[in-house]
């Protein structure tokens, strides 16, 4: 019996937690910065205290780290953009400790911008919906030619901009994202006027990929969102398998990506747009996971499965398989940000037969739902 391939986890939010639970047949590590996080109380993993994942110090941490695997090079999982940008400035650092693949670092950067990805997807002519970048005032004359509605959103995540506004705006006219940026540019200037494709948040679909050093697509798996929180605009409440677009959004996102160049973790999320009736690319996730990527596990596809195995040398055969001959009739949610979907009215897409697996509660790993459950009392008792 082959030993345990060793995996450092960095992160500690529901994200993590399913990756943990993703790979339990591996010797499971995580690095995070809260012992509140949801992934610090999984049953999986041995737990590993960080000042600040998200900040350049998490390179340290990670080559002293290093050391405890007494030379079994772990493979390395990241779960949150700024770590992303962290370990991409030091790779060449932490290359001899580490199993990881990257792109090219300025290439990377330019995908984790909403600008630099558009430029890019125009580069290779993938259908994208147009946008215009802000950066000051006197920019606002640069979005009168949009086809509206558009949405009005930061070009990067923002810890400030996310305290005071929301994640995204749908916005009718140029006349209402002059109301609005005024505002807004004080906290963050960076923001993004893209045209609106029409369609439910159930048209909302994901390719979940991983290219190896040489740009070979190894794994994937193809999704679609149920609904998502905020309405219209916010992350994913829930989602399930798409075994209906995997051929058609897998070959788009292959396409995309040889075209770039582009090697490493890849999340490419798509809208079916009703109108114009086809797909269009809405934004990359690269260089670590998901929020979705549990749902590729729990419907039988587990695409970190064969990533950690490619990554450290051994068979990823049950990788190659078609999605349709194994997936499962399963319903991945968020238990609180889907509730509030339902509530407000977001679309009651009926998977009457579908097993429900929530994002922290499970029987089989309780410590993050009832430690989610005493905090949320505890609120309300305050």
């Amino acid at each position: 019996m082959s030993a345990k391939i060793p995996v450092l986890v960095v992160g500690g939010s529901a994200n993590a937690l399913g990756v943990l639970r993703s790979l339990t047949h591996c010797e499971l590590h995580l690095l995070c910065d809260s012992e509140q996080a949801p992934a610090w109380h999984s049953r999986w993993g041995q737990k590993h205290r960080s000042a600040d994942t998200k900040a350049p110090t998490v390179v340290d941490e990670l080559i002293q780290l290093a050391a405890r695997f007494s030379g079994n090079k772990p493979v390395l999982l990241l779960t949150e953009e700024k770590t992303v940008v962290q370990v991409s400035a030091a790779r060449e650092r932490l290359a001899p400790f580490y199993h990881f693949v990257f792109c090219d670092a300025a290439m990377l950067l330019a995908l984790q911008s909403k600008s630099g990805f558009q430029q890019l997807a125009n580069e290779v002519g993938a259908a994208i919906p147009q946008g215009r970048i802000l950066s000051q005032l006197a920019d606002l004359a640069l979005i009168d030619d949009l086809n509206y509605p558009c949405v009005f959103k930061p070009l990067e995540q923002n810890e400030a901009y996310s305290r005071q506004f929301k994640k995204a705006y749908k916005v009718s006219s140029a006349a209402e994202v002059a109301s609005l940026y005024p505002a807004i540019a004080a906290v963050m200037p960076q923001m993004i006027v893209q045209e609106w494709l029409e369609g439910a948040d159930s048209d909302i679909y994901f390719c979940l990929a991983y290219f190896d050093a040489k740009g070979q697509l190894l794994s994937s798996f193809t999704g679609r969102k149920l609904r998502s929180w905020p309405l219209q605009v916010g992350g994913t409440a829930s989602c399930t398998a798409a075994p209906e677009a995997a051929t058609e959004l897998t070959e788009k996102t292959v396409k995309f990506c040889q075209a770039i160049g582009y090697v490493g973790q890849m999340g490419m999320e798509f809208k079916f747009d009703a109108q114009r009736g086809g797909f269009y690319m809405i934004e990359p996730t690269v260089g670590r996971t998901d929020y979705q990527h549990e749902i590729a596990t729990l419907a039988g596809s587990n695409v970190l499965a064969a990533m950690v195995a490619s990554l450290a040398g051994q068979s990823i055969a049950h990788a190659t398989a078609p999605q349709h001959a194994f997936s499962k009739k399963v319903v991945w949610y968020d238990e609180i940000a889907d509730a509030n979907a339902l509530a407000n009215g977001g679309p009651n897409v009926l998977c009457l037969d579908y097993q429900r697996v929530a994002a922290v509660w499970r029987w089989s790993d309780p410590t993050p739902g009832l430690m989610s459950f005493w905090r949320r009392l505890k609120r309300k008792l305050s």
